[in-house]
């Protein structure tokens, strides 16, 4: 039995070393008991660049849990990168704590001790959305619709709540019920960042490449593909989550991402300049309103971009399914069943893999800041041309090769 003490250990106590305090002054942290006495663990069922998910039982109940363990920085480094591992680590704590709803994942408790935090998660058993899309037999816009409400209504509460997520994708819309595309949860909290005092403060270039904001690149990259002086102190806020969702949108619609290169460079130049198609055949099966919800989203000024109450007040969120006339979006589903075809043949062990990493928290690693500044750098440096648009596959951004490990440092705001 993974993780299991031969005999019940003493009350956990949270390392003294560090000046961090905890979030909230601990709340949700247990030191009255140790992580063994409350919790058998089990299996490894899913993994990160710097973290990894194991299945947790609790004792008392014999209720399961996902436990996400996170490595503190070592002993021996430097105070001050001690500090800054600490404090990123505890963004996600903090990001987590007070959220209590529905589409939101929950953290249930953490537990500090043996240089590891163990973030004790709600376990999602329903798998990948892509693949409940597929079994249901037919994809209509008011699935995509179903689909994209809950994603908003999550984000919604988010922002209420003064946390931005800062990586919203794909990936990180899990079901609670297998194949049912109506009980999806938002996870992965991993760039989250909560903002005491107000929306408005955010200077780290994080997210994954195809879904990042332009505002957020522009901290090191002008419009103009020159870099950005170092001492311009550039800020961007919640909008970048709502690009993200116009992201989204547009691969729930066309089946192929609106962004993509396998350069970054090119990528993130592509993403800087806004050029994207509605002129691929697959838009003739969308309506005029879903296709104009996805211009007000994708747009570089994020001024200019619709905010998530102006997105829930849209004619096509507010539009009621018509049952048996909805269009059926026959040209997307055979490109999602052409991307889940490729995804799954990629690897014999794919299968199990989604299996184990869908029944846990998306622990699924993220670009790294510094990745993502080395692309953008390269990105000014010469005359690279525009990313060519669609064709795609949107297991390409779902799974993408450029997913890099994000060390806990490298999350400073």
């Amino acid at each position: 039995m993974g993780g299991c003490a031969s005999s019940p250990a003493g009350p956990s106590k949270a390392p003294n070393v560090y000046a961090v305090p905890y979030p909230e002054d601990g709340k949700k942290l247990r030191t009255d008991a140790s992580l063994e006495q409350e919790y058998e663990l089990g299996a490894q069922i899913g993994e990160g660049g710097f973290s990894r998910v194991r299945l947790a039982t609790h004792r008392a109940t014999g209720q399961a849990f996902a436990c996400k363990i996170i490595p503190l920085p070592r002993p021996g480094k430097a105070v001050n990168e001690n500090l800054s591992d600490r404090a990123a680590i505890m963004k996600e704590i903090d990001a987590l704590l007070d959220l209590d709803h529905p589409r939101v994942i929950e953290l249930r408790e953490y537990f500090v001790q043996q240089n590891r935090v163990h973030l004790i998660m709600e376990l999602l058993r329903g798998g990948e959305l892509l693949d409940a899309v597929l079994e249901q037999g037919h994809y209509s816009e008011a699935d995509a619709r179903t689909i994209f409400r809950q994603l908003m209504e999550a984000l919604q509460y988010l922002h209420s709540k003064g946390v931005v997520h800062r990586d919203l994708k794909l990936d990180n819309l899990l079901l609670v019920e297998p194949g049912d595309i109506r009980s999806i949860k938002l996870a992965d909290f991993g760039f989250a960042k909560k903002l005491h005092g107000g929306l408005d403060g955010m200077k780290t270039v994080c997210g994954t490449p195809g879904y990042i904001a332009p505002e957020v690149i522009l901290g090191i990259m002008k419009p103009s593909g020159d870099p950005q002086p170092s001492s311009v102190d550039h800020r961007y806020n919640e909008s970048c989550d709502l690009w993200s969702a116009g992201v989204i949108l547009y691969m729930l619609l066309a089946g192929v991402p609106p962004f993509h290169d396998k350069s970054e460079p090119r990528l993130l130049r592509s993403i800087m300049a806004g050029k994207y198609s509605l002129d691929d055949p697959v838009w003739e099966e969308i309506s005029g309103e879903a296709k104009d919800l996805v211009s007000k989203l994708l747009v570089v000024d994020p001024a200019s971009r619709l905010t998530c109450q102006q997105v829930m007040e849209h004619p096509w969120m507010t539009r009621p399914a018509e049952a048996g006339r909805e269009q059926q979006l026959t040209r997307t589903t055979a490109r999602i069943q052409d991307a889940i075809t490729k995804r799954d043949s990629s690897s014999s062990m794919r299968g199990t893999l989604k299996k184990r990493i869908s029944d846990a928290i998306s622990a699924s690693a993220s670009p790294s800041t510094n990745a993502l500044k080395a692309a953008a750098l390269a990105a000014v440096a010469g005359s690279l041309p525009a990313s060519p648009q669609g064709g795609s596959p949107i297991a390409t951004s779902v799974n993408g090769a450029a997913h890099h490990p994000m060390p806990p440092a490298q999350l400073p705001s």
